[in-house]
This record gives C-alpha cells, structure tokens and sequence, in this order.
C-alpha cells in the first residue's frame, strides 16, 4: 500500500508539458494522507482531488471503507473501482517519492522510497469526476506486488510509469493500460530511513524526506 507521500516535484522536473498545468490550490507538501486534496492529472490536465475514491453509487466521504489504494489485481472487479476502470477514468499522480513503514524493534520505522537520480515518481491511478452533493473529484493509487529489493520494507509498491507510460496511460484502451499497469518497474529506487515524525499528518518540513541513522 501506499499511505503518505511528498508532492515536492513542481521545480524539478519540466513534466508539466506532457501532464498539464498544477492545480493552483495544491499546494506542495511533504506529508499527505488519505483524504486531503491532491494533484492529479486527466487527459484533460491538472485537476484538484481528493485522495480516496468515492464511487459513482456512493456519498460517503468519511473514509469508513479506505479506498486509498486499489489492487492491479482485482480493480476492474472490485465495485468501488470498477466504474471508473471500465469508463477509462484513468490519471497520474506525481510525487517526489512515498513512505512506507516496515517493522522494526521499537516500533514501526517509516522509510522513504524515491527514485536514485531524485527524479519525480508518477503513479498510476484511478479517478472519479466531481458531482452534485458536494462531492469532489476523487483518486486511489494503484499497488501491485513490491520488487524484491522493497518487499522487506513493505509487500505492495505504488504502480511507478516512466514519462513515455505515463503518456500511453492516459490514451490507450483497457487492455494496453492492464499491460502498462503489469510491467515491470525499472526505475533505480532507494529506499532509506526517515524520522518518525512523519507518522503525524500534521507534521510537515524538508525534514522528514532526509535520511536517518537508525539506533
């Protein structure tokens, strides 16, 4: 799964031609949780959503079924996804890189997961469009089993596309887009212990993406 992330990715990299214009009431943040506003983009570009799929049959947004992340492996069937799989609501979600949490003697120890050449991550995801009802546009990132090299933090990893993917994922048809959402992640990855102040979603800074030393 993946729960908490960094969007620090506006400055670093010219992607903004391929995915459309920043949402201007998103901020950049080092610490998002399920439920806040987040940046996603559309064939048509940027859009504000919240993270946490509310589907097309439902008004609930208080998070009692966490809809976050969903499964490459049983998306097109599960109810809460299947609407916005089978009409091709598909977005990409950039991000500076994501938080995992493996456990550890003391606790759980949050690490941090981020490509090696500091490079944006663009997740794949599905959404739903903003409705009537105060209903926002809403998001899940799409998991699938972690590369060996991660599994040991955590069993599922983000589904991570290269810019060219990203590209392909918003045009092709569902089968093209199963195919993309299966392939191998290539991307060079680290992975490294940050402080545990991340475990709070209303702390925030620069801080809690460096490395710690773990004792």
């Amino acid at each position: 799964m993946c729960g908490r992330y960094s969007n620090h990715v506006k400055s670093m990299l010219d992607w903004s031609a391929l995915l459309g214009d920043w949402p201007e009431d998103i901020p950049e943040r080092h610490n998002i949780a399920p439920g806040q506003l987040i940046a996603g983009f559309t064939p048509q570009g940027g859009l504000a959503m919240r993270w946490g799929l509310v589907p097309p049959w439902s008004d609930d947004l208080s998070g009692k079924y966490a809809t976050f992340n969903a499964r490459i492996e049983t998306v097109a069937d599960k109810p809460a996804y299947r609407h916005a799989w089978q009409h091709d609501n598909r977005c990409v979600i950039p991000a500076l890189g994501y938080f995992e949490w493996r456990a550890m003697s003391g606790g759980k120890q949050p690490f941090f997961i981020r490509a090696e050449n500091t490079s944006p991550l663009l997740f794949a995801g599905l959404f739903e469009p903003e409705r009537d009802a105060g209903i926002p546009a809403s998001c899940t990132l799409l998991t699938r089993p972690a590369r060996a090299d991660l599994a040991a933090i955590h069993p599922r990893m983000p589904v991570t596309l290269s810019l060219e993917d990203a590209r392909s994922w918003l045009a092709v048809d569902r089968t093209a887009a199963a195919e993309l959402m299966a392939k191998p992640v290539t991307l060079d990855l680290q992975s490294y212990p940050v402080s545990r102040q991340v475990n709070n979603a209303r702390n925030e800074g620069d801080d809690l993406v460096q490395p710690v030393e773990l004792s």
